[in-house]
């Protein structure tokens, strides 16, 4: 394979023109023994047809390393980019993955330890706006409860997509005026490819088998694409489609605590014989006596170890005379073992076309995905000590034996009358996207030309079935927790044989309140439709200054739909046995290092449980399976967006400098219409709020050449994030009781920002750079959950919400809580920003200077440290004080890792290509959680990710390949409170191995 060299000789005037889509082209390249493929690159960087058909196309790492360098070198602002390195061939196997190798990304991943979410510089996925072909789009998915959840926001999902279906990306940090607002992040930019990328017919197909290392388990992934163009009498037209398919079983197995609760909550422990106050108290029915925590099961005799927990002080001096600031130790709220095993179908198609005259262009841009998904949960758990009395939970459990490290974390418990339980979950979900885009331009002089785009996007999470069924063992002596020799997982000694499906139920709660089973289902459907129709004219006032002004329109509209049931157990059918419904997980926990851990359960097989006790029927036959629809979530947000931006280009010669650059000003009207419907008196009604707003957005971007092939950059703008869709939507949930309101807040404000980057860059050699950045971030305003208390006739709620056992709001009996009432409302709310800053180093060394077989060598490396200060409002300080009195903590942007930095060696020659890449985040906070519950924050453990990859060309045409994903079998922690670091979850997904075989011409 011979690598060419692309002159970036373009004339500035023909560098700026663009259409819309805005996504720099592709440069391809030239293979080996003469074969050559030539691409047309986009019109949005090119003035004519003819000088796009003497792009010559290159392939390989080392090539598509040097045309995204390119790329980034010829832009005005921060700009960073990765090509595909040949057809329907990029970096990495997700495009999240590949994302994470530009410095300041860092990768979130879902479950199965694949990349599904970013970060950048700091700033979670909700912050950063991604466009594919020149529209944005979201596409979500869902995720267990613990592990990031479904999402429902705007953050974008990028294990949706096969990365064979796209060309390049762009992460683009800095804010120009003729860019979409809306991040505060980064923009990211997807290009799929186009018929005029390729020089005549052009096909290629792959085949991949993919091999994990804990689903011990081998499965395809298929790629093709076939493009061709033609001349005719009226100008060039061309037809390209690729499609992609992949099947895959991911599993992660290990241990989670769900919460950590403080001894008294849900109602405390059983106070040994003799202790004072007396827990519980005596109650006929359920069997306690000053000597007995149930029915058959006797109270503690020595005190110490119950003394030793409910004596203890959290961090912030609670103690058991003060329940509301946590007290006594804290113990997990149901420790278990899990295995998750997801079984997906991704299936992705993009079809294009185009036409191509002197003078104009038309483009038609096509793209479906489909990401189905089976997630199957299992667990073996202690469910008690998340239950309270009412269900026979935690104030029977005696404790027996306790121990605490020196952080005050208690890390072994003995105990008696303790619930275990096994609980299987099947999660069936569907993510499927659409998109079209039309776009063309036309050129109407050497100096004047106009380009549109109008296209939409449409992406559907569906889930229309999340069934949940637990088998209990109620009341069994002899469990313990243990962390002494692990304290990522623990040994859970059950106390039982829990592989014996025998000693579990299935059955009605007993009349002593002992709780043998439950079931609970969940629908689910959010969708995302995005709108936008664009239009630019660009007037080239002389060789140095080109005008651009454009006007588009957007209209964004999300839904969310949620039902679900929950119930006690029913009885089994005469005949059928814990063995009829039930399976065996088998050879768990290998790779979690924890000692004493089962390595098999009894546990709820769903397929046979179904067919004996259909639940998922929703219906009458099976009592507590209906829908609640007066319960439901039906929430819907539309942003209608209204924008119009003027921006001048400027290059000049001066001081024996060249300075060329862009500014501009970007006008955006927004208007948020927000609806949820709410159930009043057993109707359902809507609740609908409007916010609208404008904002003026300037941007500026400036790059001086310095001798040397040095750059230097000067970016600023003000920018805006708008609020999340689930935050505006004004659902709302009233306790006349506890005279509490939790409701959406559809007159959030947007998050604002004032940005600045100044970055130097010296290509100091060909195809080598190093580059040095500082940025800073002054964030005005951010969005939280805050409690406070006000009037409720405030809120625009109905007063109908306060009646309750036949209160008047007017007459006799008065209401508990009347409209003039003051409530603790727990809402979003925008409160005070703060600043973040950060450096970020970049290094692209290839070691072409060296002799012989050392110079196919290269080194790509990049460290960003970053630093925020967001002062977090954590809980009113007492229901009594004033209105809005409250304790504030001042800490990093959740998701913020203030370290992060990827390293890459690579050797590529005619035929062979090798590389190994390692990419590292430090620890970052996951949520702040005050000091309400006891606990600070809870934090995500740093995590260093190595990957590889293979490949031989054995022929011109045909390539083989393998790739390593996830070499060290990096595990996800989460721990909870920074003083105790108490383990909330840990799990390991394996390593994956990916053998190929691609062929083109």
């Amino acid at each position: 394979m011979r690598h060419i060299a692309i002159p970036w000789n373009v004339h500035p005037r023909a560098r700026r023109s663009r259409i819309s889509v805005g996504v720099l082209a592709m440069l391809a390249s030239l293979h080996a023994h003469g074969q050559e493929t030539a691409a047309a690159a986009d019109a949005a960087t090119t003035a004519d047809a003819k000088s796009q058909d003497s792009v010559v196309v290159v392939t390989g790492f080392r090539a598509s390393l040097n045309s995204a360098l390119n790329t980034k070198k010829n832009s005005d602002g921060i700009v960073d980019v990765i090509k595909a390195e040949d057809i329907a061939k990029f970096p990495d196997a997700n495009l999240a993955e590949s994302l994470q190798r530009v410095p300041g990304v860092a990768l979130a991943r879902g479950d199965g330890g694949e990349g599904k979410q970013i970060t950048v510089r700091g700033l979670n996925a909700g912050f950063t706006r991604v466009r594919i072909n020149g529209i944005e789009g979201v596409a979500a998915t869902g995720a267990s409860d613990i592990n990031g959840s479904t999402n429902r926001g705007r953050g974008f999902d990028f294990s949706v997509f096969a990365s064979e279906l796209f060309n390049s990306l762009e992460v683009r940090k800095t804010s120009e005026a003729d860019i979409e607002e809306g991040s505060l992040g980064a923009t990211v930019d997807l290009r799929t490819a186009r018929p005029f990328d390729f020089k005549g017919r052009t096909f290629s197909i792959g085949g991949q088998e993919m091999h994990n290392s804990l689903s011990r388990k081998t499965q395809p992934r298929v790629t093709a694409l076939l493009s061709d163009r033609w001349d005719t009498g009226h100008g060039k037209v061309g037809a390209l489609l690729s499609a992609a398919y992949s099947k895959r079983r991911a599993t992660e197995e290990g241990y989670e605590a769900v919460e950590l609760l403080s001894a008294s909550n849900d109602g405390g422990f059983c106070s040994p014989v003799g202790v004072t106050p007396q827990n519980p108290a005596n109650d006929a029915v359920k069997g306690i006596t000053a000597t007995t925590c149930g029915t058959g099961m006797p109270r503690a005799t020595d005190p110490t170890a119950y003394n030793d927990v409910m004596g203890r002080k959290d961090n912030y001096g609670g103690t058991v005379a003060n329940p509301a600031a946590g007290s006594g130790a804290f113990a997990p709220r149901i420790p278990r073992y899990r295995r998750s095993q997801t079984d997906y179908e991704r299936t992705g198609i993009t079809n294009s076309y185009q036409w191509r005259n002197a003078d104009s262009e038309l483009n038609l841009d096509l793209m479906y995905g489909k990401f189905a998904n089976k997630r199957y949960d299992n667990y073996i758990e202690a469910i008690s000590f998340g239950r309270n009395l009412g269900s026979n939970g935690k104030p029977q459990t005696s404790i027996l034996d306790a121990h605490f490290d020196p952080n005050g974390s208690w890390d072994y418990g003995r105990f008696n009358g303790v619930d275990v339980r096994t609980e299987g979950l099947l999660d069936v979900y569907t993510t499927k996207f659409r998109q079209h885009v039309l776009s063309g331009s036309h050129r109407f002089s050497d100096t004047v030309k106009a380009d549109f785009m109008a296209g939409n996007s449409n992406s559907n999470l569906n889930e229309p079935m999340r069934a949940t069924v637990q088998f209990d063992a109620p009341n069994v002596n002899g469990f313990s927790w243990d962390f002494r020799n692990n304290r990522n997982v623990p040994t859970l000694n059950f106390g039982i044989d829990v592989a014996n499906p025998a000693n579990f139920q299935f059955a009605p709660q007993d009349t002593a309140g002992n709780v043998r089973g439950m079931f609970v289902g969940r629908y689910l459907d959010t969708t995302n439709k995005l709108q936008t129709q664009a239009a630019n004219l660009h007037w080239e006032i002389n060789d140095h200054l080109t005008s651009h002004v454009g006007i588009s329109s957007r209209k964004n509209i999300w839904t969310n739909y949620e039902i679900g049931d929950s119930a006690n157990a029913v009885n089994l059918p005469a005949g059928v046995t814990m063995a009829d419904i039930s399976r065996r997980i088998g050879g768990f926990g290998a790779g979690l290092g924890g000692t004493g851990v089962p390595s098999s359960w009894s546990a709820v097989d769903l397929t046979k449980f179904l067919g004996v006790v259909n639940t998922e029927c929703h219906c009458d036959a099976v009592p507590g399976s209906q829908y609640n629809y007066l319960n439901q979530t039906n929430r819907r947000v539309e942003e209608k967006i209204d924008a119009l931006y003027g921006m001048v280009d400027f290059n000049y010669d001066l001081f024996g400098l060249t300075w060329r650059g862009n500014f501009g000003v970007r006008g955006a009207e927004t208007t948020a219409t927000s609806t949820a419907m709410i159930n009043v008196q057993g109707k359902l009604q809507p609740n609908t709020g409007t916010k609208k707003y404008r904002d003026w957005l300037p941007a500026l971007n400036l790059t001086a050449q310095l001798p040397k092939n040095v750059y230097l950059r000067f970016s600023a703008g003000k920018t805006l994030s708008r609020p999340e869709y689930t935050d505006l939507a004004p659902n709302a949930t009233v306790s006349p009781i506890a005279q509490s309101v939790s409701i959406g807040n559809p007159n959030l404000d947007p998050i604002r920002a004032n940005t600045y980057d100044l970055q130097a860059e010296w290509y100091y050699a060909k195809n080598a750079m190093i580059s040095l950045g500082h940025f800073r971030k002054d964030i005005k305003s951010f969005i939280q959950s805050v409690n406070e208390r006000v009037p409720y006739n405030t809120l625009g709620l109905p007063n109908e919400l306060l009646i309750l056992n036949g209160c008047s709001l007017t007459g006799a009996p008065i209401c508990q809580t009347l409209p003039t009432t003051e409530v603790n409302v727990s809402r979003k709310v925008n409160t005070a920003g703060g600043p973040l800053k950060g450096w970020e180093f970049n290094l692209q060394a290839p070691f072409s200077f060296l002799p012989g077989f050392w110079s196919n060598f290269g080194l790509l490396a990049n460290a960003t440290r970053v630093k925020s200060r967001i002062t977090y409002i954590t809980r009113v300080d007492n229901p009594a004080t004033p209105q809005n009195e409250q304790l504030t903590q001042v800490a990093d942007f959740t998701g913020l890792s203030p370290r992060t930095h990827n390293l890459t060696v690579y050797y590529e020659d005619a035929r062979f290509s090798a590389r190994v890449s390692a990419a590292h985040r430090s620890s970052y906070i996951y949520a702040v959680l005050g000091d309400v519950a006891g606990h600070d924050y809870t934090m995500v453990d740093g995590s260093t990710n190595i990957d590889m990859s293979v490949s031989y060309n054995i022929t011109p045409q045909l390539r083989l390949s393998l790739e390593g994903q996830n070499l060290n079998d990096t595990p996800l922690r989460y721990g909870r409170d920074t003083q105790r670091n108490d383990t909330l979850l840990y799990v390991h997904s394996g390593r994956t191995f990916v053998l190929g075989l691609n062929y083109k011409y």
